[in-house]
């Protein structure tokens, strides 16, 4: 994935390439997994754009609408951020509160279509987050 692939799906969308959704996009495609709402801003200061608070909640409410962008809640953490990239979820330290993405097979893909063919209902979304204590912290 990459800024081009972005740019078409904003714009696929029906929204525009502005400088802050650029900034915005660019800093997911250079983090490595999820981002809470001020690692986005440290990122975005990085790259000499600070836009307010307003206009940041409003680039991440387009792009979680137009599907390029999930927002999770993790017990504990907040809400985080990253890129749709299919199905990832999250490994959460219990001893520093980091949080990684971590990619999964289509096991829960075919899940969900089975429970759309026996159980008649349509998953939209889902979140899967394993607890315990990575490495620095065991």
């Amino acid at each position: 994935m990459d800024i081009r692939e972005l740019e078409q799906r904003v714009r696929a969308a029906g929204g525009r390439m502005t400088k802050t959704r650029r900034a915005v996009l660019e800093s997911f495609l250079g983090s490595d997994g999820p981002q809470a709402l001020i690692g986005v801003r440290e990122a975005l200061s990085k790259r000499g754009c600070e836009p307010d608070r307003t206009t940041l909640y409003r680039e991440l409410r387009f792009l979680i609408g137009a599907g390029i962008v999930s927002e999770s809640g993790i017990a504990k953490r907040g809400r985080i951020y990253e890129l749709v990239r299919g199905h990832r979820h999250h490994l959460v330290c219990l001893g520093c509160r980091e949080v990684r993405s971590v990619p999964f097979d289509d096991h829960l893909h075919r899940e969900e279509e089975r429970i759309l063919r026996d159980e008649r209902f349509r998953v939209l979304g889902h979140e899967l987050e394993f607890y315990g204590y990575c490495e620095r912290c065991r």
